[in-house]
């Protein structure tokens, strides 16, 4: 699905600022930011990925995010580029996907011992699950 991404040159030790703007319709801000400029598409392409993934949770249908090219530079004159960035949104359904994975026979030890211990995690799926996404967002 194509998003138009708003972006944001920094003022002095300042980061570059990321827009999404189609999420307002629905209630939902998608903003980010990069410290260096190599870094504005991924982050862009994280937080669409992460409004859409709440937005499923919240029972929304993502087909009504599907407004192609739109010109946002009227009402976001602060964001200096605009990009139109594909991002693959509609694999997020929600659905569980069964995946094969080797570890090493402790380390499988050490996690579910941890989840035993650890009630906020349902299974070892779930702990491996939100260790990931954990990982992948403070990075």
């Amino acid at each position: 699905m194509l998003f138009m991404v708003g972006i944001e040159r920094p003022q002095e030790d300042t980061s570059w600022g990321i827009v999404v703007p189609v999420f307002e319709q629905f209630g939902y801000g998608c903003v980010s930011a990069a410290d260096e400029q190599k870094e504005i598409l991924y982050r862009a392409k994280a937080a669409i990925l992460e409004m859409a993934a709440e937005m499923v949770a919240d029972g929304h249908n993502l087909a009504s995010l599907d407004v192609g090219y739109t010109d946002y530079r009227n009402d976001y004159p602060d964001f200096d580029e605009w990009l139109a960035v594909e991002v693959p949104v509609e694999s997020l359904k929600g659905k569980q996907k069964r995946i094969n994975i080797t570890l090493a026979e402790p380390l499988i030890a050490r996690v579910d011992a941890y989840v035993s211990f650890h009630h906020e995690f349902k299974d070892r799926s779930d702990f491996l699950a939100k260790a990931a996404d954990k990982l992948m967002q403070s990075g």
